[in-house]
């Protein structure tokens, strides 16, 4: 049975991992900073490297005994990363030396009977690499000095891993059905601590991304592959958007970046909001931003089991319509990731979001809905001349990019436009997917 490699970094705060992650990618995808601990959840990324399939695991800091509250969840992390990979890479500071936290989880490593070597982090120069001699006491071999920053030393590293991948017999992944085909990219994004990674986590079934009441927990955008009889998807839990003005620090503002950076890159977006909390100005924002992007996207009324009644209800999803008016082609799904309500509809309807959002107009039937509609209301004069629409054909797709070919170098009012696309919306069955009309002169 074919399967993939797992490689998985460990160590305690600040000390390079994710820089390490990103040179081990060959591109960056983990969040980089100076701030200790700006890496939380697990990071997880996959690359083919000769004939296997190597998947590589970033983790947060090993934090040992602090007052921070989400030290608990970074150990249970390390823990679950730890137990489900087949070479760990323990990386330590030369700069700062070897420290008690480095010690204790050696340790931890060697009793977990885990394939282990030591990365020897931040030896930038030749004449650094002395520095490495004392941490050969941890007790785990090989060590490997490096520069994670500027890439010296990452060839002998690579060269050792590919050794254990052989010696691992991992075999090359066996071809995905026909029936598969690319994965779908799916954002989960919303404002701070509205429940998306309780929503990843239920996809998931599993752990992957920290759960924890105070806002702002998950910081970097994690990558989770997940298999369906059906498809293929690619899942992305974003740090909470937050306003500008909430986001002075620097890492805080990185991981906007990144999560903007997310729904830019995806195919279809999870808008997550608090059905128990009215809608907010930052909800809407966020709407904007999927709308700007050009995205598909499906609201997802989450903490439905704190709603009370179907009245309740009832007032909560017009509460939303009313807040999300410029966007109101997403579709809506009720869930409590508390309960798992209704969490197994979500990427079936990602699917069929995402089969509106990629698909294929025929010339003949689009020209014979566009004839019908104006037949049905004609367009208003244009600077005072007969507006006319000769044809339209299919320009681009995901989102579908609709040309209409006119008598005008000036595009009809903003409200026939409307006009047109609700009622191609209708009879296209595009809901959660944009669609772009535009206009050009004959």
């Amino acid at each position: 049975m074919s399967r993939t490699y797992s490689i998985v970094i460990v160590g305690r705060p600040n000390v390079g991992k994710s820089t390490l992650f990103n040179r081990l990618l060959g591109r960056r995808k983990a969040l980089v900073h100076d701030l200790p601990g700006v890496t939380r959840d697990r990071n997880v990324a996959v690359l083919e490297r000769g004939d296997a399939v190597v998947q590589i695991v970033d983790t947060g800091g090993v934090l040992g005994e602090t007052e921070d509250m989400l030290s608990g969840l970074v150990e249970e992390q390390v823990n679950i990363a730890i137990a489900g990979g087949d070479f760990i890479l323990h990386v330590v500071d030369a700069k700062d030396g070897m420290l008690p936290l480095d010690r204790e989880l050696a340790r931890r490593l060697i009793q977990s009977g885990k394939q282990c070597s030591l990365v020897v982090n931040k030896i930038d120069v030749p004449a650094h690499i002395p520095r490495s001699a004392e941490f050969h006491a941890l007790g785990i071999e090989p060590v490997f000095p490096l520069s994670a920053e500027h890439g010296t030393g990452m060839e002998e590293l690579w060269d050792f891993i590919d050794g254990e991948i052989r010696a691992l017999g991992v075999e090359p992944p066996s071809p995905a059905p026909e029936a598969l085909t690319d994965p779908i990219k799916v954002a989960i994004v919303g404002r701070p601590n509205v429940g998306k990674s309780s929503i990843m986590n239920r996809l998931l079934g599993e752990d992957r991304s920290l759960v924890s009441d105070i806002p702002g927990t998950t910081r970097d955008p994690v990558d989770s592959f997940i298999r369906t009889p059906d498809r293929d998807f690619i899942l992305v839990d974003t740090a909470g958007i937050r306003r500008k003005s909430k986001t002075g620090r620097g890492a805080e503002i990185l991981s906007v970046i990144l999560a903007r950076r997310s729904l830019e890159q995806c195919h279809v977006a999870l808008l997550v909001v608090d059905a128990s909390q009215p809608p907010s100005h930052q909800d809407a924002h966020i709407a904007g931003l999927i709308e700007g992007a050009r995205r598909g996207a499906i609201l997802v009324l989450n903490k439905w089991d704190l709603i009370g009644g179907e009245e309740n209800g009832k007032r909560v999803v017009e509460a939303f319509r009313d807040k999300l008016t410029f966007i109101d082609w997403l579709p809506i799904v009720r869930t409590s990731a508390k309960t798992k309500r209704h969490v197994e509809r979500v990427l079936p309807h990602v699917q069929r979001v995402y089969e509106r959002y990629a698909q294929t107009f025929p010339t003949a039937a689009l020209n014979k809905t566009l004839g019908d509609l104006v037949a049905r209301v004609s367009p208003p004069s244009v600077q005072g001349k007969e507006f006319k629409i000769r044809y339209a054909t299919q320009t681009g797709k995901a989102p579908p990019i609709l040309t209409l070919f006119t008598n005008s170098r000036f595009p009809p009012p903003d409200a026939y436009t409307r006009y047109l696309k609700n009622r191609m919306r209708e009879i296209h069955d595009l809901e959660g997917s944009p669609l772009i009309l535009k206009y050009r002169r004959e």
